[in-house]
């Protein structure tokens, strides 16, 4: 479907602008990083994320994301993270609801991406409530976060190129704060676990590597 899109507008020659949201700093990498890269020259992109601190206050180390977006290419990107602390979104949900909202209005959005809807972490159900709200006139992804995902039922997938398929793992892994901060000592960002999780979700459909997406609202 998404090829679709990117299709009818390359062409009409226009870009599509695409918005990806992101509670925490590594959800982008996780969820949807092959897909961007993939139709990089066809979009006009900015990633948004909500979290540069943990609940505590201690702040994030936002170097580890720069890192990661120049083995992406993408160090020229937009990219604005607020200072929503992490794990109590749902105590922050008004401030949350006012830079969607400013986003929105503000903003010539064609496709948006969001943490999926059905996940058991607090901050991705508060951000994705709020995102599907807020851009309900857009077409919206949700994307795969496999430590936390819940009954995700994808019905999009995104076949990738084996070299997407590194960039991606190569990125995740510049978190590597996140290997000795959470309990699971970040298993989810694993080499093997990363594209064990693409190979699953293109062998739905035959093809060698995929992401996988919930497709909430969709304009054509």
């Amino acid at each position: 479907m998404i090829e679709k899109i990117m299709s009818s507008n390359r062409r009409r020659n226009k870009k599509v602008n695409v918005i990806v949201f992101g509670a925490h700093p590594d959800d982008f990498e996780v969820g949807c990083a092959g897909t961007i890269l993939k139709f990089l020259h066809d979009i006009n992109l900015r990633i948004v994320v909500m979290s540069d601190r943990y609940e505590d206050g201690k702040m994030r180390d936002l170097k580890e994301k720069d890192k990661s977006f120049k083995i992406l290419g993408l160090s020229k990107v937009p990219c604005v993270v607020h200072d929503i602390p992490t794990r109590i979104f749902h105590d922050h949900r008004s401030k949350i609801r006012n830079i969607l909202y400013d986003i929105a209005v503000n903003s010539d959005v064609d496709i948006v991406f969001t943490p999926p809807i059905h996940d058991i972490h607090q901050d991705h159900i508060v951000l994705a409530e709020e995102v599907i709200r807020l851009f309900r006139e857009k077409t919206i992804f949700g994307y795969e976060v496999i430590r936390s995902g819940f009954d995700f039922m994808p019905n999009m997938h995104v076949k990738l190129p084996k070299k997407i398929v590194d960039l991606k793992v190569s990125a995740a892994q510049s978190y590597e704060s996140q290997w000795s901060t959470t309990k699971s000592g970040g298993y989810y960002f694993a080499r093997e676990v990363m594209i064990s999780l693409m190979i699953a979700r293109g062998a739905q459909f035959g093809l060698d590597f995929a992401e996988a997406f919930e497709i909430y609202h969709l304009k054509l």
